[in-house]
């Protein structure tokens, strides 16, 4: 590691308090917003007839819709109806998601969207870490173009297969499938990412976080080990070299999607991404 970086801590951010919301809140809608480096998360908690809009982005984000949840997004014309499980790939440009049955919903955009500048921890990213990588460019359009749904109601699991991923052109979200049974001790994932920051938004239950950060040739960016508990909704943010994984501890539900961005090449060469077809040729900058 270069003498120059010292090793970004994780950052945790327990959600149900409202701390970290937004102040233009609106009757029955409640929504928090978080970014990394190339990536916002909006989590909306939003009743009925609510109506959940930014000003138009640049580039594609998703709209991830949980269970129970109907929406109707429109993008120009375009209009979709969308009922959670499902995922909607939204165009650059004007948009916004009708609340039509309540309930959880996310929205991922890349960072050069104007509602970056509305993340609660904004200031955290006014010097960019060199190690993450950048998002591709904009030199093209992006997949279809279009407004399209992706339902996830009848996902199949595939022994080897990492959760559920979908990308857009800048972003990738792994939404994995819901778990009711505290995670097996013997069998955790601890890995690294070298130039990806990660994104883990817990919806229900309770996690852990296990993080190592990384020794430097500096005994004093030396740090312990956090193993850190959280409830839903939360968000957490990984950056590059931390070594982690998380485990769900209880009986019950527990929901958890992971983002990233640019969109991950190792999932992408693994045939692990399931709207890949979108975006073949593969030739918009994904990093190796």
């Amino acid at each position: 590691m270069s003498e120059n970086i010292v090793p970004w801590p994780p950052a945790f951010f327990e959600l149900g308090s409202g701390e970290y919301a937004p102040p233009e809140r609106l009757t029955d809608q409640h929504s928090w917003y978080l970014r990394g480096q190339n990536f916002v998360t909006v989590l909306s908690q939003a009743g009925a007839g609510e109506v959940l809009q930014e000003e138009a982005a640049p580039d594609e984000h998703l709209v991830l819709v949980f269970e129970g949840v109907e929406v109707e997004a429109t993008a120009g014309e375009n209009r979709v109806s969308a009922s959670g499980p499902s995922l909607v790939v939204v165009p650059a440009g004007p948009a916004q998601v009708t609340v039509c049955k309540p309930g959880d919903i996310v929205r991922v955009f890349s960072t050069r969207a104007p509602v970056a500048v509305k993340a609660a921890n904004a200031a955290t990213y006014a010097v960019p870490d060199p190690r993450v990588a950048p998002l591709p460019d904009l030199d093209g359009p992006e997949g279809p173009g279009t407004l399209r749904v992706v339902p996830l109601a009848d996902v199949p699991e595939v022994p080897g297969r990492l959760g559920r991923i979908y990308r857009s052109g800048s972003l990738m979200v792994n939404w994995f499938a819901p778990v009711y049974e505290p995670r097996d001790t013997d069998a955790l994932t601890p890995h690294v990412h070298d130039d990806f920051e990660q994104a883990s938004l817990t919806l229900d239950g309770a996690f852990v976080h296990h993080i190592r950060r990384p020794w430097t040739e500096r005994l004093r960016d030396w740090r312990p080990d956090e193993h850190v508990q959280v409830t839903s909704p939360s968000a957490t943010f990984i950056p590059p070299g931390n070594i982690h994984t998380t485990r769900w501890v209880n009986r019950g539900r527990h929901q958890l999607v992971d983002v990233f961005a640019p969109p991950r090449s190792d999932f992408i060469d693994q045939g692990w991404v399931l709207n890949q077809a979108d975006y073949e040729p593969a030739t918009r900058g994904e990093v190796t």
